[in-house]
């Protein structure tokens, strides 16, 4: 069956997901400390937003679309591997899209929830007052955040990624260091997810910036891979340029989230 159109689809859906989050994070990076604002006290955190909520809103309302965007992926990629009632790929498909449903849950609450926040803590009249507005504020933003955002997330997204790159080994879709990087970068993910347990693991909080935008990085080239891929469902070999493009691309992401 000639399934160009799927690999097609899933290559613009893969750019479109990089481009959402990879803008969404510079907006905030810029206007809001992302990632650091984000254990900051909720008094800080939300006088920040609300100075800046004109951007910031937009911004992290790309990075809800993200989520949609996921779960796109993880149906494309299901269908772009024809390997009807695989268990493997059936795990692969529950993980990505619980993983975009929990990273849009998590995104999701800065448009929504968080401005109305920020409007009582401005007109807040007494401390009391405040104590109380930070405090469904701090709780939200463990919750919703760090819980199914981040923590929730972060282990569906490793999970599928790992999966994903599993399958990778098994045909001819994909060229191998694909799957080798995919599950390097999928368990590292992964791990990521365990700084929202606090105590000891609050150490690891350095990689989720580093890694998420590696991962970008290969998620783009898995999806020029399959544009190039042929409609018997052969992928292109993985030469020099192939190697050049991937490190170049992972890279220069990495390196703009550690600016």
């Amino acid at each position: 069956m000639d399934r160009t159109r799927e690999y097609g689809t899933a290559f613009a859906v893969a750019l479109v997901h990089v481009g959402l989050l990879s803008a969404g994070f510079l907006i905030l990076a810029d206007q809001f400390s992302f990632p650091e604002i984000l254990r900051v006290s909720s008094v800080e955190r939300l006088t920040l937003f609300r100075q800046n909520q004109g951007l910031i809103v937009p911004a992290y309302y790309m990075m809800g679309l993200s989520g949609l965007t996921q779960i796109m992926l993880a149906v494309l990629f299901h269908q772009s591997f024809a390997r009807s009632g695989s268990t493997l790929l059936t795990a692969a498909l529950v993980a990505g899209v619980l993983a975009g449903a929990f990273q849009m849950m998590g995104f999701m609450r800065w448009p929504i929830a968080v401005p109305y926040l920020a409007e009582q803590m401005a007109a807040a009249g007494s401390d009391e007052t405040r104590n109380v507005v930070a405090l469904l504020e701090g709780l939200l933003n463990r919750y919703a955040g760090m819980v199914v955002g981040e923590h929730l997330g972060f282990l569906a997204q490793g999970a599928w990624t790992v999966l994903i790159s599993l399958a990778m080994f098994r045909g001819t879709l994909f060229a191998w260091p694909y799957g080798l990087v995919g599950l390097v970068l999928g368990g590292l993910i992964a791990v990521s997810a365990m700084e929202q347990l606090g105590g000891p693991f609050e150490a690891i909080g350095f990689l989720s910036a580093p890694v998420s935008a590696a991962w970008l990085g290969w998620l783009a080239m898995c999806g020029v891979s399959l544009a190039r891929t042929q409609a018997d469902g052969k992928g292109p070999r993985f030469f020099i340029f192939s190697a050049l493009a991937l490190a170049v691309l992972m890279g220069g992401l990495t390196a703009t989230a550690m600016m």
